[in-house]
């Protein structure tokens, strides 16, 4: 599984901070990605280090799916 990170859509643009994900599908940069039931997300970076989630590794979720053409491929 990758870590990600993700920054929420509102409106159709990236706001707020980003936050840690994992995503069992080959996801790139700029992909939008199905966070949970409601919300949506875009992919800001990939390859998230170890080291970096070390504090929070156990309270990281992992995304739906990817969002393809208004529709969304779940896992």
């Amino acid at each position: 599984m990758q870590l990600i990170k993700v920054r929420f859509l509102k409106d159709g643009k990236p706001t707020g901070k980003s936050y840690t994900y994992y995503s069992p599908v080959d996801v790139s940069v700029g992909d939008t990605v199905q966070i949970n039931s409601t919300a949506t997300g875009v992919v800001v970076k990939m390859d998230v280090a170890d080291e970096e989630v070390a504090s929070y590794r156990d309270k990281i979720k992992t995304i739906v799916g990817m969002v393809n053409d208004d529709s969304v491929e779940t896992l």
